[in-house]
């Protein structure tokens, strides 16, 4: 039976790896997560902070989902916290990235700055849409 694929920590297994690898100072000890965190006044408890979420999402039975994703980055400075949003997009949406579950991904909006009204951290935000392989499940014993 097919089963939709959790698209948010899929991105976020993505850019964890991704950007682990990456020696882009906007990306140094950037934590990736699919919750904001339990910070001051609800916000990261670290920065920089990637938050990955989706705003949208069908699913077309069987095979494709299709999910609006949101990257809202929280950085020192509201330039690294676009930067990092711009290399988290860029990342999604290289082809060379879309292997295995994750088939395409489009940047939808790129990197708006902003300040968060609740912390007054500089962050930065995009939008992708993501076309996601729904795998079968394997039947289990018994």
């Amino acid at each position: 039976m097919p089963v939709p694929v959790d698209v948010a920590e899929l991105a976020a297994r993505v850019l964890r790896r991704q950007l682990g690898a990456h020696t882009d100072p906007p990306a140094t000890g950037v934590q990736v997560s699919t919750e904001v965190g339990r910070g001051r006044d609800g916000g990261p408890p670290s920065l920089p902070w990637l938050l990955v979420a989706v705003d949208g999402h069908t699913w077309q039975w069987p095979a494709i989902q299709r999910a609006t994703l949101r990257l809202t980055a929280w950085h020192h400075t509201e330039h690294a916290a676009v930067a990092l949003v711009g290399l988290a997009l860029g990342v999604l949406c290289n082809p060379a990235t879309a292997t295995g579950a994750l088939i395409s991904a489009e940047p939808n909006t790129g990197p708006v700055a902003g300040t968060d009204p609740y912390t007054g951290e500089p962050l930065a935000t995009a939008n992708a849409v993501l076309l996601v392989r729904t795998p079968a499940r394997r039947p289990g014993p018994g």
